[in-house]
């Protein structure tokens, strides 16, 4: 499980309901669009998944605290593109409300399976 550091603390990163509800209302084409850009490893999406994903913790934490999170661990060299493609796909294709559906998508183009596959080494 994929975890992520928040004012000194680390918490596991795991999608809920409440989580899946916020991250479905980010984009016009919805989870599909979210998804890809999860898949991608977009920089803008990224702060969306965390803050998604802490959700579960009951922390309430605000978009502003995960923003400052990342930047304090881009700033200290522990978090790099490779971090973002890694915990964004980690958070959104292996939970169990997306990874059915990635899978499928995933089956008709074994291209990109291999490539993402290979990103993620």
């Amino acid at each position: 499980m994929a975890n992520f550091t928040v004012n000194g603390k680390e918490y596991d990163l795991k999608i809920d309901y409440n989580g899946v509800k916020y991250l479905n209302g980010l984009y016009e084409g919805g989870s599909y669009e979210m998804i890809g850009k999860a898949m991608m490893g977009d920089f803008d999406t990224f702060p969306y998944v965390v803050h998604a994903a802490l959700k579960h913790t009951g922390e309430n934490f605000s978009y502003g605290d995960i923003e400052q999170a990342i930047a304090e661990a881009i700033d200290a060299e522990r978090l790099d593109l490779d971090g973002v493609l890694k915990v964004s796909n980690e958070v959104i294709t292996q939970s169990f409300f997306y990874k059915a559906t990635i899978a499928k998508l995933m089956k008709d183009n074994k291209d990109a399976k291999k490539a993402l596959d290979t990103l993620l080494k």
